[in-house]
């Protein structure tokens, strides 16, 4: 069995209620406009940003993991230890410091933490009449957003493969055909854009910069040479730009084709 690898991240998730922030006019001014906020930094990054009708401010604060074992009694989500996130964060935006004096200021306030972890890709996702979606094919790390959007892709098109035709089997390869490489795709795009968003002060840093400014101003150029794909909008539009539903019905003589010349590797390999 395949077990994960790490990739030497983790990850604090924080909710600190408007309440707490009462008294603080610069951060009810950040839970007030309905913007999400990205910093950058040696080593991590953060997002934020308000929920539930800026009531809530929630962060997720990606950080360099803990040397642990890699035994079968690794647990992903732990308690994080405020004085450990504390001093990681202490030299970023004061803004972001003012936050982090909320969390986890009494006792029986948690502050979770997850291990990133990641598996590599599967060579098939679908055997016979059972298909894999979502996280259980092709997990994604949070650095593009894209983990539950992708499931819902998943779910999509094997709804729309289904209406396609009365054969399951063809179905399913077919949904396999349409979803996989690009799912792959997008999650290879998420463990490149980690170490863009986590470079330490320099030249690659001050590059990186500069590509994300360029960006803003649809410099063409530019624009190939962007790791940081939240800024990339050829990769934006790849990312959200594409029906797959669309795609399916439109391409199904194509597909279903594709896979039925390849019926006898596929029952081979069941």
């Amino acid at each position: 069995m395949d077990r994960p690898y790490p990739t030497g991240d983790a990850a604090y998730r924080l909710l600190i209620p408007r309440e707490k922030v009462q008294r603080d006019p610069e951060l009810l001014a950040m839970l007030d406009q309905n913007v999400a906020m990205r910093y950058m930094g040696p080593g991590g990054h953060i997002m934020a940003y308000p929920l539930k009708g800026n009531k809530v401010y929630n962060m997720v604060l990606i950080h360099p993991s803990k040397a642990t074992g890699d035994t079968e009694e690794d647990v992903w989500t732990t308690t994080g230890e405020r004085r450990e996130m504390m001093k990681f964060y202490g030299s970023w935006s004061p803004a972001i410091r003012k936050w982090l004096s909320y969390a986890g200021e009494e006792d029986e306030e948690m502050i979770p933490e997850w291990t990133l972890k990641m598996y590599p890709p599967l060579p098939t996702w679908v055997r016979g009449g059972v298909a894999l979606i979502g996280d259980a094919c092709h997990p994604m790390l949070p650095y593009v957003a894209q983990g539950a959007a992708n499931g819902i892709e998943d779910a999509a098109v094997i709804a729309t493969a289904l209406n396609c035709t009365s054969n399951v089997h063809l179905a399913l390869r077919v949904y396999e055909a349409v979803r996989k490489e690009r799912a792959e795709k997008i999650a290879a795009s998420a463990s490149d854009t980690s170490r863009s968003l986590h470079l330490p002060d320099g030249p690659e840093q001050q590059k990186r910069d500069r590509t994300i400014q360029s960006a803003g101003r649809k410099d063409k150029a530019a624009e190939s040479d962007i790791a940081d794909k939240w800024r990339d909008q050829q990769w934006q539009d790849f990312m959200w730009g594409i029906d797959v539903m669309h795609e399916t019905v439109d391409k199904w003589a194509e597909l279903s084709a594709a896979v039925l010349r390849g019926s006898e590797r596929i029952v081979s390999s069941l």
